[in-house]
């Protein structure tokens, strides 16, 4: 069974962009179970045991007609293999690495972004862990392909709505645009012009918001009419600002702001079904000096339901305008993707998953911030290439923002005005 690619597919692909999951168990894990329940998911899902072949100038996702292998790998620590590399026309989709240290134990898998995004992954793993549990039990487990098995691309849903020429206008818009206007970047420091260096490898660090500090960012965000992922753009951006050139004075920065599309579907696309069902938005804010994350925030939040209200997320995965444009000339300043709140996983004796970790890998010259909710702890993983960015740059935005949630934090929490009346605006799953 296989189908083309898409122009979309292709262009990660080509990018060499891939999506990294990081599960920290805590117990005595039980590595037989597991590589029984990782057998079980490629019966789930076949795709991950199967591959991506180019020929004639395209390319297809080709699934096998038996069930493959997706083979437990071992290693020692976790930032190798969070750059290793995977030659995905070989197969199988999936890699999945198991690193133990007595009983602390983190699952990694990598697959290509082409092939899935958050919410994809995020139900991926609720099933493994569910054919972990049952496994682990010696339950009797039958798995169900999830249908489609091999589903189309997202944008053949989208083309009807636009013609040609509608996303030729808009693409060249966007690009007339960015040109005209580039975002303020990073200072490049590994090589000139922006060009991505030759460091191969990539990095990742965390900010972690206690559950008392997670509340407070709710209610601030919940009583300022927007939703939580906006106000954590507003924090991310202002914690950004003093990096950017010119150090003082406004600049204008660029947010990428993930947006799932399976919701926005109609019929919806289920979570389980697995496809690239991602798109983005290009918003743009001016920032000045001392800027507070909280209007920065309402003000995202605006422009993010004007962009939503017009389409342009739509558009933006049909005619690839932005990302095209990202990918090869100017990307924004950082991108955001939000995965809302993951369900913590039930599973037998001792064992317990502690934490949760999803990181966007490509060689792309800006940060990606993936902000998640797990056991009541919401964390910002910043993920990044050393082709672009020094481990120190990326470490000093990470200590920027939590210095910037600590602040909004105590100059908020208990503030009142006239967003009051609208604590519990913005619950519904954000954007």
């Amino acid at each position: 069974m296989e189908r083309a690619l898409s122009a979309h597919e292709i262009a990660m692909v080509a990018g060499d962009m891939r999506v990294v999951t990081v599960c920290e168990v805590h117990g005595d894990l039980d590595e037989s179970a597991v590589e029984r329940a990782l057998q079980a998911l490629a019966q789930v899902y076949p795709l991950i045991g199967g591959r991506i072949v180019f020929r004639d100038g395209g390319g297809c996702m080709r699934i096998p007609e038996t069930a493959a292998v997706v083979r437990l790998h071992r290693a020692d620590a976790l930032a190798p293999e969070l750059s290793v590399r995977t030659d995905w026309s070989e197969g199988p989709l999936l890699r999945v690495t198991l690193i133990s240290e007595e009983r602390k134990h983190l699952l990694v898998s990598t697959m290509p972004r082409a092939c899935v995004e958050g919410m994809g992954l995020v139900a991926l793993h609720k099933r493994f862990w569910a054919l972990y549990a049952a496994e682990c039990s010696g339950s009797s487990v039958t798995p169900t392909p999830v249908h489609p098995i091999l589903a189309p691309p997202i944008e053949d849903s989208l083309r009807h709505k636009y013609s040609a020429s509608d996303l030729r206008n808009y693409a060249a818009q966007q690009a007339g645009t960015e040109t005209r206007y580039p975002p303020a970047r990073l200072p490049n420091l590994l090589s000139p012009e922006g060009v991505p260096g030759s460091d191969p490898t990539f990095g990742a660090t965390r900010v972690t918001v206690d559950p008392a500090g997670t509340t407070a960012l709710a209610n601030i965000a919940h009583r300022n009419r927007m939703s939580v992922n906006s106000l954590v753009c507003g924090v991310v951006v202002a914690a950004l600002r003093p990096l950017l050139e010119p150090s003082t004075g406004p600049v204008r920065v660029g947010c990428g702001v993930a947006v799932d599309m399976r919701r926005r579907m109609n019929p919806p696309i289920p979570p389980e079904v697995m496809q690239s069902a991602a798109s983005g938005l290009p918003i743009e804010l001016v920032v000045g000096d001392d800027a507070d994350p909280v209007e920065l925030g309402r003000e995202l939040s605006a422009r993010v339901r004007e962009n939503l209200d017009a389409g342009t997320a739509e558009r933006e995965l049909a005619g690839l305008a932005t990302f095209r444009n990202m990918v090869e000339r100017q990307p924004p300043t950082c991108t955001v993707t939000n995965l809302g709140t993951i369900p913590v996983p039930t599973l037998p004796g001792n064992q317990v998953v502690t934490d949760f970790r999803l990181l966007p890998m490509t060689r792309i010259p800006m940060p990606f911030v993936v902000v998640s909710q797990f056991d009541g702890r919401l964390s910002l993983d910043i993920a990044f290439s050393r082709a672009c960015h020094t481990d120190a740059q990326i470490d000093d935005i990470a200590a920027r923002t939590r210095g910037m949630v600590q602040t909004t934090v105590s100059l908020h929490e208990h503030a009142s005005g006239e967003h009051d009346d609208a604590r519990g605006v913005g619950t519904a799953a954000p954007v």
